[in-house]
């Protein structure tokens, strides 16, 4: 169902780069800048990163200046976009002051967590996974708590402000929620085929990332994330399930004896479980929780 736009609603609709009464810029205007803003923040930070690289540069300084240049780029112009395109507060974008919104973070953290737990076990009842054994390296733990930040502001904190929060903020004023999250999923995804594009252009990157794999992670990922943000209406909680799904993949339970959890996969579906399998998990249970919450709203 396509709402009513709010572009048309007493008064004359804006078009272009004109404004409407409410002072806004046309919708796929503010979508594609808002869109652009992402893509061509992550293109110069990665730009920056690989003369870095050129230059010698550590891995670990390569990394903090990935996450200090994409939201250092991104982030700012989405306010910008907000503040000047939108003519709408910050606030309308479901980031709440971090003391409130820190519980947010926790529960979307402790969802993540909990859905891989659970998917950790289906695999292992299954025959697909062995848990191998349980360590505490200092070393890894070191590694997460400098990898906290990193991803937070290279990918987390800067994905769901513009994906979550600004694109779909301006999707749903114009449609039905399924409708937008389904316009901010294939926004989501065409963002590094985009990037990928432009570095396989510039004879810099190739193709070999866009893969069915890839794609499909990226779908799954972005709907769950989507229905965190629809669930509770707080960003907090899809920055905190983006975040421990990364350290989870990445250090915790992971085939490495330097994991957190050391798992063996036995089957190849092994693996897609307790990545994959963990957020179809939380797809599914946000949907019921959402379909129970609707339910109950008559």
């Amino acid at each position: 169902m396509i709402k009513p736009s709010l572009e048309t609603q007493g008064g004359r609709a804006s078009t272009g780069l004109t404004r409407d009464t409410g002072g806004r810029i046309h919708l796929v205007w503010r979508i594609l800048l808002g869109w652009l803003s992402f893509v061509v923040a992550l293109g110069v930070a990665v730009a920056v990163t690989l003369a870095a690289q050129n230059y010698g540069f550590p891995v670990l300084a390569q990394q903090i200046i990935l996450a200090v240049v994409t939201t250092g780029i991104a982030v700012p112009l989405i306010y910008l976009l907000r503040r000047y395109a939108d003519n709408r507060p910050w606030s309308g974008l479901g980031l709440s002051p971090l003391p409130s919104g820190f519980r947010y973070l926790l529960l979307g953290a402790g969802f993540l967590i909990a859905m891989m737990g659970i998917a950790l076990l289906a695999g292992t009842l299954a025959g697909w996974v062995r848990v191998v054994d349980v360590h505490l390296p200092v070393e890894t733990l070191l590694v997460i708590l400098i990898n906290i930040p990193i991803a937070f502001f290279y990918e987390a904190f800067p994905e769901e402000v513009t994906f979550r929060g600004y694109l779909y903020g301006n999707l749903s004023e114009r449609f039905n929620r399924w409708l937008a999250l389904l316009f901010q999923l294939i926004l989501f995804v065409l963002a590094p085929v985009a990037l990928t594009a432009a570095l396989v252009a510039a004879g810099v990157g190739t193709w070999d990332l866009i893969t069915i794999d890839y794609v499909v992670n990226l779908l799954a990922f972005g709907i769950a994330l989507q229905l965190c943000r629809i669930f509770t209406g707080n960003l907090w909680m899809c920055i905190g399930f983006h975040l421990a799904w990364l350290e989870m993949v990445r250090f915790v339970i992971v085939p490495s004896d330097s994991a957190l959890i050391e798992v063996e996969y036995l089957s190849p579906y092994g693996s897609y479980l307790v990545s994959l399998g963990s957020v179809t998990i939380g797809i599914l249970v946000l949907l019921y929780w959402t379909y129970r919450n609707r339910n109950r709203q008559k």
